[in-house]
């Protein structure tokens, strides 16, 4: 009875141990020596070792070397790229695939492991500084009052003798017998008094003073420097990317914030597959400033006066009077030949400032940039 116990137990024995056997397609993530990469599922690397199936390998799933639906192709996981994505090799001319992070400055992530090695760095095209909106105060002005009056020996259609007929300097307008030419009075053998023009007011403005809008405008969204300029960081693995998929994709580390691009020299147009561009620069100087606000000379400004001539001294006997404007050249009027002028008297109708137009508020100097290239990502940089 003895000896067949013993007989059954050694059975038992080397069943329970073929039972181990068979199954030692197991392949654990710690495995030394095996030929899969690290975590590839069971189902993908069913025997690590030859000795693993003596029988034979089964038939691998076709997802596991085909790109398929757990292929990971276009940046979808694969069973043969747990630690990063399947995304297409680069296109011919183009270097890549790498892991491009692009945002602000003092955000930067370190590079994803299995991607260390940092290929780029730089900058988009910075925008402009911003600069204040510039404005102009109306220039501060005055009106003086005709200057100039002229009597003349014939009518305003011209010719004839000329006599001075000007007010006082320093003239208020106020009645004044300054000049006076006394009735029948003969220039040239006729009366001296036939018509009179008067010279237009003068229009005096001081330059404009200018400001600029505060506070200024909104900041850009691209600044040139510091902790908040956009910066761009591209990582790569120092060692040939694995392929994927018979040689159609290549597993590319990847990092949340990171998305796979393809690189090139230049401004580029991106190849076909990689439809998100960013062009960035490896040296940016950007020397631009503001210009200062400052006002051209007024335009536009107008004064005008009304002028009346007197038969007396009183100014109360009115012989004509006439309006005159600032842009206008001198006015005659023609009077009855040979009366007496003995007085006169003016007053200003109106004064329409001018305006000043602003100049300033806008960039100036170099944007100098260098060292472009090309990035062209299967998404976009998050």
């Amino acid at each position: 009875m003895l000896p067949r116990l013993l007989v059954g137990a050694s059975l038992l024995t080397t069943a329970l141990a073929l039972s181990f056997a068979v199954p030692a397609c197991w392949y654990s993530d710690g495995y030394a020596g095996g030929d899969c990469p690290p975590g590839t599922s069971d189902e993908c690397c069913p025997c690590p070792i030859p000795e693993a199936c003596p029988d034979g390998s089964p038939p691998i799933p076709p997802h596991c070397t085909d790109g398929g639906t757990d292929g990971g192709t276009d940046g979808e996981q694969s069973a043969l790229c747990p630690s990063g994505a399947c995304v297409p090799s680069n296109p011919e001319g183009w270097e890549g695939p790498v892991d491009l992070w692009s945002g602000i400055a003092f955000e930067v992530p370190p590079c994803p492991d299995g991607a260390s090695t940092i290929v780029f760095e730089g900058q988009p095209e910075p925008e402009p500084p911003p600069c204040a909106s510039c404005f102009c105060d109306p220039p501060l002005g005055s009106c003086k009052l005709p200057e100039t009056w002229t009597v003349s020996a014939a009518s305003c259609l011209g010719g004839g003798v000329k006599t001075n007929f000007d007010p006082p300097p320093g003239w208020d307008g106020s009645c004044t017998a300054n000049t006076s030419i006394q009735s029948g009075k003969l220039c040239g053998g006729v009366p001296c008094v036939q018509s009179i023009s008067v010279s237009p007011p003068i229009l005096e403005e001081q330059p404009c003073q200018p400001h600029g809008s505060e506070p200024p405008p909104e900041p850009a969204k691209l600044l040139a420097s510091g902790p908040f300029a956009p910066f761009a960081r591209a990582c790569s693995s120092a060692e040939p990317l694995p392929a994927c998929a018979e040689g159609e994709s290549v597993c590319l580390a990847s990092s949340p914030g990171f998305a796979a691009c393809v690189h090139h020299a230049g401004d580029e147009q991106c190849p076909e597959g990689w439809p998100v561009k960013h062009l960035l620069y490896g040296h940016v100087d950007d020397q631009r400033t503001c210009s200062e606000c400052a006002c051209e000379a007024p335009t536009g400004g107008k004064c005008t006066a009304k002028g009346h001539v007197y038969g007396d001294t009183t100014c109360a006997a009115e012989w004509a009077s006439l309006s005159v404007s600032s842009d206008d050249p001198s006015k005659c009027i023609d009077l009855i030949s040979g009366v007496a002028l003995a007085g006169k008297t003016a007053e200003l109708l109106a004064h329409q400032p001018g305006t000043c137009a602003p100049s300033g508020g806008e960039p100036i100097g170099a944007l100098l940039l260098a060292d472009a290239k090309t990035f062209c990502c299967l998404t976009p940089v998050t």
